[in-house]
């Protein structure tokens, strides 16, 4: 007995370590439970839900079919063709790198461009399709499905690609879509688009997006854990986008663009009764072809590094000095402040000498005694010297901008359009932080100095003058037509202005711009017409300061330091309804070599002829010299 409780005692010990042990083995699993409990429902509970809630559900957007855009005949400009994309759930991809990689050599696409979308899938939509490929022919999808075993969480979806009827055809003016940036997407701009939306990026296809985009549907579905449809529950279909008729006339757009051809400069063509485009041409182009199903790396650098910037609309956001057409406004501003009236003279000698500095006309002769009439037929330079110094800057500045809205944009359908520039003393003091000379109002009144116009902008002084007065806000616009063939807007000429100026001073600068296009000794001579009588105004402008100008004549001077050439015009004299503005980069002489274009475009849009005995042949500048980029 004393032993049986000898060993009890000494056992003891033994056991209760044992006990304890367990117990606090029991304790730690026990918590580790508890804390991976707590880990899965509370910390990451929401995440597991979502991805739960993926594995049941499934949303997929519906491709919805892009608007048309027209001409304003209803002659379709670009037309949607079917085509394919890939979408793809990051989530369900186990080996991005062999996908990616397969995709590309199936394709053609690059692998690196994949993976960096890929990723940024990933990491923005890991759970939900996005679009990794669009463009797709069927070619492209065949070989995508006979190796469809080895690309996991792809889908080939039916979709479709814009292509132009012509890409060469007005490209500035319509545009190019293209896959949406991730820069776009954060800006806020395009709300409910994803990764691989494509969306305008120029012309209307950009201004006109929110019309033209259409709403695409969704189809709600339940799917298995490798996404699988196994039930469809419900469907909500697209909206088609509008349809667009725009204002430009295809027969006059393409005499516009094959008159200008590669010679660097733009035309609009515009109806001064409501300011409606008829044409705008910029030159060099770009064709929209090489944007279908998205444009290769090397062609994008081309067309941003070629000095010539072909990309560019310098029809609207070419800002230029308007050169000498300015005139008409100065004249009209002038008549209106009562500085001048048709009647007022002053004498040109070749040149005004004000302080030390002697301000030159074009016509180092001088024209003599001057009024309104023969200053705009002889474009004299020293008549407009005076009435700028009698105007003043500030009166100047303030009437272009009621009469003509110069020094800002109107409100043109294409978000290029730039406001060009009006100086004032105010401005030259924000800019320089130093007050404006009165000899700077001088080359301001002959459309040079500080002054910045668009080839648009002249077009609106133009059919300001032309109409009798009305600013009106220039648009593309014609008709926004829905899917079943509705019209839904029908664009009125919207006023912005009504100039208040006595109606026989604005006969009288019309009579001085009949007179520059058909009297004896008019620097617009060659864009006389047969059968039409056209008003006009030319305009040359210079490129450089006159000190660059030492050491070269006019036949041997750099490319870049050749002025540019104005011509505006409208028609017919007595009850117009076209206005024809042509620019051109660095060819000199608006009377020689903007005017004849003008005419070739004014023939074309009465079909009528020119009268070659006051027009010789034009023979137009190349617009790369040889040698050229040697002398920027």
């Amino acid at each position: 007995m004393p032993e049986t409780i000898e060993k009890n005692i000494e056992g003891l010990p033994e056991k209760s370590g044992w006990l304890i042990f367990l117990k606090v083995a029991m304790v730690a699993i026990f918590s580790i439970f508890v804390l991976r409990l707590w880990f899965l429902q509370i910390a990451e509970g929401a995440s597991h839900l979502e991805k739960s809630y993926s594995n049941q559900y499934s949303s997929t957007l519906i491709p919805t079919s892009r608007g048309i855009v027209m001409d304003r005949y209803g002659r379709p400009l670009v037309e949607n063709e079917v085509a394919f994309e890939v979408t793809v759930v990051p989530k369900n991809v186990a080996d991005p790198t062999a996908m990616t990689t397969e995709l590309a050599s199936l394709t053609g696409a690059s692998p690196k461009e994949l993976m960096e979308k890929f990723k940024g899938f990933q990491k923005s939509r890991p759970y939900s399709p996005s679009v990794l490929l669009s463009g797709l022919s069927r070619a492209d999808l065949a070989l995508i499905e006979s190796r469809r075993h080895e690309l996991d969480g792809l889908s080939v979806e039916l979709n479709s690609i814009r292509k132009p009827l012509k890409g060469d055809f007005a490209p500035h003016v319509i545009g190019y879509i293209g896959e949406i940036s991730q820069e776009q997407l954060d800006g806020g701009a395009y709300p409910g688009y994803r990764r691989g939306d494509l969306v305008g990026q120029s012309g209307v296809e950009q201004s006109l997006e929110g019309l033209l985009h259409g709403k695409k549907g969704n189809r709600q579905m339940t799917v298995d854990s490798k996404g699988r449809m196994l039930q469809e529950l419900s469907v909500e279909y697209p909206q088609p986008g509008y349809d667009i008729r725009l204002t430009l006339d295809s027969r006059l757009q393409r005499v516009a663009q094959a008159i200008l051809g590669e010679q660097a400069g733009a035309i609009v063509v515009m109806d001064p009764r409501n300011f409606e485009i008829l044409a705008l041409a910029s030159s060099p182009t770009f064709n929209l072809t090489d944007f279908v199903g998205g444009i290769s790396r090397e062609r994008w650098r081309s067309l941003n590094e070629d000095p010539f910037s072909p990309m560019q609309n310098r029809a609207v956001n070419g800002q230029y000095s308007p050169g000498s057409t300015f005139k008409i406004a100065v004249s009209l501003a002038a008549l209106s402040e009562g500085v001048i009236t048709p009647e007022t003279a002053f004498t040109c000698a070749g040149a005004l000498r004000l302080g030390n500095h002697s301000f030159r006309c074009w016509n180092r002769h001088g024209h003599g005694y001057v009024k309104l009439h023969a200053s705009l037929k002889h474009s004299c330079d020293v008549y407009y010297y005076e009435v700028g110094r009698r105007l003043g800057v500030d009166r100047l500045a303030a009437k272009v901008r009621e009469f003509f809205g110069l020094g800002r944009t109107l409100g043109l359908e294409l978000k290029s359009e730039k406001g060009g520039l009006v100086p004032d003393q105010a401005w030259k003091m924000r800019r320089y932080g130093r007050g404006w000379n009165q000899g700077e109002t001088l080359p301001v009144s002959i459309g040079q100095g500080y002054l910045l116009t668009t080839p648009l902008q002249v077009a609106q002084y133009t059919a300001v003058l032309a109409n009798g007065g009305t600013l009106y806000r220039p648009h593309l616009v014609k008709e926004i037509v829905d899917f079943d063939g509705r019209i839904v807007h029908n664009s009125s000429p919207e006023v912005i202005n009504r100039m208040a100026v006595n109606p026989e001073y604005i006969n009288s600068v019309k009579k001085g711009l009949e007179a520059v296009v058909n009297e004896p000794g008019g620097t617009g001579r060659r864009a006389h017409l047969a059968d039409v009588r056209v008003a006009g105004k030319t305009g040359t402008t210079q490129t450089v300061s006159l000190e660059k100008y030492q050491g070269y004549s006019a036949s041997n001077r750099p490319y870049k330091m050749k002025d540019h050439a104005w011509f505006t015009s409208y028609a017919p004299t007595d009850n117009p309804e076209v206005v024809v503005t042509v620019l051109l980069e660095h060819t000199g002489g608006g009377g020689a070599k903007a005017a004849p274009l003008a005419a070739k475009v004014l023939a074309a849009y009465f079909d009528t002829s020119i009268d070659t005995n006051l027009m010789p042949p034009y023979q137009a500048q190349p617009d790369k010299p040889s040698g050229w980029k040697g002398d920027l």
